[in-house]
């Protein structure tokens, strides 16, 4: 996350009508950004609050490089750096006669109960976007148990650990061991936890976690190779074993027969993108701004990278 920086505001005094009142605005927002993505050309991002009614949004054009300001890292100490120039990136200030929310301001028609009271927009200044990202597998394993390291001046987790070899680091591989059983469900769970990293099951008792495991029993077949149904998940392969009670193929040492090999599971796992946006040396009507922490967007991507695919 973005250090805090400190708002600096010279409020000018603005007599607002003839009897005098003065009109003053300050800029004290939750900083929780929300995003419009509907608009075939732009991605508005806002923020708003009630009592008074107000909202800061920015507008940016909706291409492929401003797409990864919400989906991809940025280099450590290195922003992304954007001039507001009331065309193509515009930030403004409004205040309104009601509150307003998403539905408001992300939709192409105004609604006809919303006037816009006050309107600044500031004709120049600097954005400041960093991206930082955590990935997740979902497998109960937190990413730095999992080998993750530490990230390079690019925010890439180049020296991360791949078990499995299948040039997917353990960290966003849902099969730490390629054998067909997610690493989520290689695990008892005796602990509580819903982590295998934690009280790990190992049924060969070989000194390998099954998570870590492509032979999970010991028998001398893969795992993935005990999957006679062939749907890909040795799971729900059943054996009777020598107490009469069905047993997963794969966790049977004495069911060693080799199945047909139907491939390897596919991967996906979910990304959560902080964005955060600084904004720098912009007018807003009366209001002068050396430097505004305008806020963070939070974005939760899931089956990534397939989702981006479709976008």
């Amino acid at each position: 996350m973005m250090r805090p920086f400190l708002i600096f505001i010279c409020l000018v005094a603005l007599t607002a009508c003839d009897d005098g009142d003065i009109l003053t605005i300050d800029l004290e927002f939750d900083q929780e950004l929300e995003l419009c993505e509907n608009f075939e050309e732009s991605y508005l991002v806002f923020d708003t609050r009630n009592n008074p009614n107000e909202s800061l949004s920015l507008l940016l054009p909706k291409n492929d490089t401003n797409q990864l300001l919400f989906t991809e890292p940025t280099p450590v100490d290195d922003p992304i750096e954007l001039a507001i120039n009331g065309s193509t990136v515009r930030f403004n200030y409004r205040s309104y006669n009601r509150s307003v929310n998403a539905s408001d301001l992300c939709t192409v028609i105004t609604p006809a109960d919303l006037t816009i009271l006050e309107d600044y927009e500031a004709p120049s200044g600097t954005l400041i976007v960093t991206v930082n990202i955590e990935d997740d597998d979902n497998d109960g394993i937190p990413s730095d148990d999992e080998g993750r390291g530490t990230a390079n001046e690019d925010g890439e987790f180049i020296n991360a650990l791949d078990s499995d070899g299948d040039g997917i680091p353990d960290y966003i591989d849902e099969d730490d061991d390629n054998d067909n059983v997610r690493t989520i469900n290689e695990d008892d769970n005796t602990d509580g936890d819903a982590n295998p990293f934690t009280n790990p099951r190992d049924t060969d008792g070989d000194g390998i976690p099954d998570y870590l495991d492509n032979d999970d029993d010991g028998d001398g077949t893969l795992t993935r190779l005990e999957d006679f149904n062939e749907d890909g998940n040795p799971l729900n392969d059943l054996v009777v074993d020598e107490n009469g009670i069905n047993v997963a193929r794969f966790l049977y040492e004495l069911a060693s027969e080799e199945s047909a090999d139907v491939g390897f599971l596919g991967n996906e796992y979910s990304r959560t993108v902080e964005s955060s946006f600084l904004v720098l040396d912009v007018s807003l009507g009366p209001v002068n701004t050396t430097v505004i922490e305008f806020g963070t967007y939070t974005n939760i991507i899931e089956d990534y990278p397939n989702s981006l695919e479709d976008n």
